[in-house]
């Protein structure tokens, strides 16, 4: 059997519900292992929290959960919109265990998936003696010049992360628009247990705020290329931020990052669906095979 791909999360969990649907989409999958989850932008312990209280309702033991830096290394005004939470019962209770801070666990790790603004990753990468060898992240868009969010949170970091030359594989905006997850995918995660119930009372909170009837999976396609890789295309080239935010990407042979240009969007779909259930479940393994069927 092939060891578990070992990686330290590094999320803003708790805004776009998408992360936790990433999380989840972690715990229903066994090729994943978590080393360590940090929490990035804004209340960071607010954020570390919610963390914590998804693998308390899953039944799981957690990783180390260490919140990172709150501020933009830009300067920019952090976009707190102030529902983070809302739905969880005693979130202001629940605690957490961190063995290291935040960028000592990123710079500690060999890989590092990152679904939220690159504060910490940007901090992590410049750190000397780091053991960073790879990057996996959602961010930025690649076709029609719009400025993503993960960008656009801190755009000094993201030129920072860019820039370092650490292979890095992105996918973006242009390509995780393609997904939806509708209001019957929210009802099958609901029915699924506790973790299900909490992960649908946020996507109902997040459609009410955002005026959505559908969710966007966007970071838990960042996870999805480890586990799956096989239903991405994927070009290798440079990216590089622009002083505005934008990602502008060139096709070089060799180069150190790589953007998802395509994938099976309905494949994708049900292996997001059926491995957010898996965690739900009070046996995740067993629905190993149906995920891979």
């Amino acid at each position: 059997m092939t060891s578990p791909v070992t990686f330290a999360l590094d999320t803003d969990i708790g805004t776009d519900v998408d992360d936790l649907l990433a999380l989840a989409l972690t715990l229903g999958s066994p090729e994943l292992s978590l080393a360590a989850v940090c929490t990035v932008y804004g209340d960071v312990t607010l954020r570390a929290r919610i963390v914590a209280k998804a693998f308390a309702v899953a039944g799981r033991t957690a990783p180390s959960i260490a919140p990172g830096l709150a501020e933009a290394r830009s300067g920019r005004e952090v976009w707190w919109p102030g529902h983070e939470g809302s739905t969880i019962v005693g979130l202001d209770q629940q605690g957490f265990s961190t063995f290291r801070d935040a960028i000592e666990e990123l710079s500690a790790a060999s890989l590092v998936v990152a679904i939220g603004p690159l504060t910490n990753v940007a901090a992590a990468v410049e750190r000397p003696g780091n053991t960073i060898s790879e990057i996996v992240m959602m961010g930025g868009e690649f076709r029609d010049g719009r400025v993503e969010h993960n960008i656009r949170c801190d755009i000094d970091a993201a030129r920072a992360v860019f820039a370092a030359g650490t292979n890095l594989t992105v996918v973006g905006l242009d390509q995780t628009e393609r997904v939806r997850l509708e209001r019957g995918d929210a009802a099958r995660i609901a029915r699924a247990g506790s973790l299900g119930r909490m992960i649908d009372a946020e996507v109902q909170r997040f459609w009410k705020v955002s005026g959505a009837t559908s969710n966007v999976p966007h970071d838990p396609l960042a996870l999805l290329l480890l586990v799956a890789p096989e239903i991405f295309h994927i070009e290798q080239g440079v990216i590089t931020v622009d002083p505005d935010g934008r990602t502008r990407f060139a096709a070089i042979a060799g180069g150190p990052h790589r953007i998802v240009t395509d994938y099976d969007v309905d494949e994708a779909k049900r292996q997001i669906v059926e491995r957010i259930i898996a965690a739900c479940t009070s046996d995740p393994g067993s629905l190993v095979d149906a995920v891979r069927s």
